[in-house]
Order: structure tokens, then C-alpha cells, then sequence
């Protein structure tokens, strides 16, 4: 009989989803194993997702792969015997009281800065309250989470209830794509050992077909800015590479660094806008047509037609790896147990990790340079006592997570944003 695995897609309408489609039916096309997935989509408007699950039906149906697509009419019914969970959500009502919560404090909420910790305290009552939900339906089901801040809240639900959980960012994967397009390999031809944290972490090694790609490409970085797609995102790869020898692990987060931009990254921008409406378009004609989404060969991933098709991939591989027992290494978020040996062994980490049969096992990355990711290891530990204070909202503990930090804001905004955030949120947050 063939093995089925039900992946329950919290979120079910998200632009994401024509990705997760293609890369699980893309990897079952290629794959020596036999085995289904059932595709459970639940969102807060039932439409966007009988969308997805018209898309997916044609994709099965074309690429006759057993893939089933189902819209749930709750979340906890798409819940029930779930092997994974994902999890890919705005929460408007959330982030719009947060905004109500921080008017009167004069701070930058920089998305990698301070508004991780806004929206980790604001967030993590719904994903805890997801988590409940599992505990009931789907006790053994991994938590993947692709809403933000990806590693507190993959850490707290571990903790809070012991349902296992795991941080899942586009942006090594991303990496990985404009790399593969500037110097014209397969992605799966590179591989890359990163240590860090979500948004901010180090390649410690490339590997390109067995060969070191620091090496290999040595003279070749400035091809990043001169190719005829350059994205003005990735601005920062080369700057920051020739200051210190080494990629970013995500080619679009470059926050504390300063790299600032020139009048024609500017003018280029433009050129790059109208992502979203590109994939709306693309499915729209997709579920016309009952052709699924296909990009040319050698396309930029930012002029793909799927948001963020490698991730799509990498769900692809991991469902394949649960129903068919075959080892994957993915670039996810776990607790660190010693992985990096110089980051708190409890802090939460974004490195490659071997998944085989629902486990995940961190693999050893060794030390990353106090000279270089100094800075990554403070956002660690800052973190990690998020999470403490989400599992006991102590206001002494906002306030030293705040103080690992302190360059972030004037030291008496700074109480002010913590003694704001406490009273709106410093509440028992292991309910939903």
C-alpha cells in the first residue's frame, strides 16, 4: 500500500502555496519512491483557497503525481492527522493592534531590529494557540513556520507544549537561486554550510559539485552586479563579502550594514516591482489554460512566476523524506544543542539539518568567528530571553533582552517600549 502524509496548510490561500504545489509534485516526479501527500488548506477566506486547490488538481492531474488537494472549513479540521503543519499567515488584526499598542513610542520597529521583539510578543499568543490545537489532533506532527519571527516562535511552541517545531526562512534557498542564476549552475549543484539566526547568519563554505566555491569564484563576485537581471536587493553580497571574506546567509537582509544605495539601484527597483501581481497573473492563467505554472530555463528567481520556488522545493524534499524515510538536509531553524559551539547550546539557530522520518537532527557547524558573527550570536541570545519571556512574562527579562542590544534605540525609549509591550502583552501567553 502506498504511504500517504497529510500536510495541513494553515494559511491555505497564501501566495506561497502554488510553490509549496509545484515543489512537492516536483520532487515526487523525480523521486525512487512511491508515496502520496494530501494537501489540507484552511484560510480565513474559503475562496483564495479553493483557488489553490483547483491549481492543485490541475497540477496533479498533469504531472500525474499523487497529490490531493482538500479545503478545510476550520483549522482544526485540517489539523486532524496531520504529519506536517505549516504555517503562512499575516494576522492583520494582530499586527494592526500592535500598531495601536507602539504609537506613542519613538522607536524604529526595523523588521530585523526591533520589530522582531514586537512581533514575537504580538504573534506568539495565536501560534501557541495553534500548537493546542495540534496537541488534541495531531500530537506527532512537525510545525513548520514561515511566519515571523520564524525562531522565537519555533522555540516557544517546542517549549510551551512539547509539539516539535522548526523555523523555515526562503532566504538560504534564495541564496542558493541568485547564486545558481549569476554563475549558471543547477541549485542543487550548491550546497552551503551557514550558521547564524533567522535573518542573519554566515556561509561558512560553499560547495559547488564537490569544489570550494569561494574559491571557484574568487574573482568572479563582481559578475553579482554586472548581470543583465541584477537585483538591486542583493546589493550587499559583494560589499559585505569583500569587507569580510564571507556571504551573508540571506542575500536580501543586510540590517545592521550600511550599504546604502546608488541613484540607479533606485531607478532599478522600479524595474523589479509587481512580484505579487506576476504570480496572481500566472495562476490565474494556470487554472484557465490547466497548464501548470512553468518557468523558462535560467530565469532569475525574482522574475519567477512562483513566490519563492526553491522553498517550494525544500517542502517538496521534506515530505519526501518523511513518507519515504530518505535523509534531506534542509536549512531550518532548531535549538542549537551545540551545533554552533560558541552560540548558547538553548538558543534557537538557522543551520542545515538532517530530516529523516519526521526527526530532526542539527548537524555540527563548528564555531563561527567571534569576529564575525559577533553580532549574530548577541541576536541569539537576545532571542532566546524572548522566548523565556514569553514562557514567563517577567518584565526583568523583556528589559534584558532589550539590554543585549542596547545601540537599538535611546535607553529610556527603550523601557518605555518594554514596559509598553509588557503591560499589552506580559499576560500568560500559553494561551491562544
Amino acid at each position: 500500500m502506498q504511504t500517504r502524509k497529510r500536510l495541513a496548510y494553515i494559511g491555505g490561500g497564501s501566495m506561497f502555496v502554488p510553490s509549496i504545489i509545484n515543489g512537492i509534485a516536483e520532487v515526487m516526479r523525480n523521486s525512487p519512491s512511491s508515496y502520496g501527500v494530501e494537501l489540507a488548506l484552511y484560510d480565513v477566506q474559503p475562496a483564495k483557497a479553493e483557488r489553490m486547490q483547483a491549481y492543485a488538481e490541475l497540477v496533479s492531474t498533469t504531472w500525474r503525481v499523487p497529490l490531493q488537494a482538500v479545503v478545510s472549513r476550520t483549522r482544526q479540521e485540517a489539523l486532524i492527522d496531520a504529519d506536517v503543519v505549516l504555517l503562512s499567515v499575516w494576522l492583520h488584526d494582530v499586527h494592526e493592534r500592535l500598531e495601536q499598542v507602539l504609537k506613542g513610542v519613538d522607536l524604529h520597529m526595523e523588521e530585523d531590529g526591533l520589530g522582531v521583539v514586537a512581533w514575537a510578543l504580538a504573534c506568539a499568543p495565536w501560534s501557541l494557540g495553534v500548537a493546542a490545537d495540534m496537541k488534541q489532533l495531531c500530537p506527532e506532527a512537525l510545525l513548520l513556520t514561515l511566519m515571523n519571527p520564524t525562531d522565537v516562535i519555533a522555540g516557544v511552541v517546542t517549549e510551551a507544549t512539547g509539539i516539535r517545531a522548526a523555523g523555515l526562512c526562503v532566504e538560504v534557498d534564495g541564496l542558493r537561486g541568485v547564486l545558481a542564476y549569476t554563475f549558471r549552475v543547477p541549485e542543487h549543484a550548491i550546497v552551503l554550510h551557514h550558521a547564524g539566526v533567522n535573518h542573519d547568519g554566515w556561509v561558512l563554505n560553499i560547495q559547488v559539485r564537490g569544489q570550494d566555491g569561494y574559491t571557484l569564484w574568487q574573482d568572479r563576485w563582481d559578475e553579482l552586479e554586472q548581470v543583465q537581471d541584477y537585483h538591486p536587493g542583493t546589493r550587499g553580497i559583494r560589499a559585505i563579502r569583500d569587507l569580510t571574506g564571507y556571504l551573508r546567509s540571506s542575500a536580501y537582509h543586510n540590517w545592521p550594514y550600511q550599504i546604502g544605495q546608488t541613484e540607479s539601484e533606485r531607478h532599478l527597483w522600479e524595474a523589479w516591482r509587481g512580484k505579487r501581481e506576476r504570480c496572481e497573473l500566472a495562476l490565474d492563467r494556470a487554472i484557465e489554460t490547466g497548464r501548470p505554472i512553468c518557468d523558462p530555463a535560467g530565469i532569475h528567481p525574482e522574475r519567477s512566476a512562483l513566490n519563492y520556488p526553491l522553498t517550494g522545493v525544500t517542502v517538496g524534499r521534506l515530505m519526501q523524506s518523511i513518507a519515504a524515510s530518505r535523509p534531506e538536509v534542509i536549512a531550518l531553524q532548531v535549538h542549537n544543542q551545540g551545533a554552533i559551539t560558541n552560540f548558547p547550546v538553548n538558543s534557537i539557530v538557522e543551520i542545515p539539518v538532517l530530516v529523516k522520518d519526521s526527526t530532526l537532527h542539527p548537524m555540527p557547524v563548528g564555531e563561527l568567528p567571534d569576529w564575525l558573527g559577533g553580532y549574530t550570536r548577541l541576536l541569539a541570545v537576545q532571542r532566546r530571553l524572548l522566548i523565556d519571556y514569553l514562557l514567563e512574562p517577567h518584565l526583568d527579562t523583556l528589559k534584558r533582552a532589550l539590554a543585549v542590544l542596547p545601540m537599538l534605540g535611546p535607553v529610556r525609549e527603550l523601557n518605555r517600549f518594554a514596559e509598553t509591550l509588557h503591560r499589552e502583552y506580559g499576560v500568560d501567553n500559553r494561551r491562544s
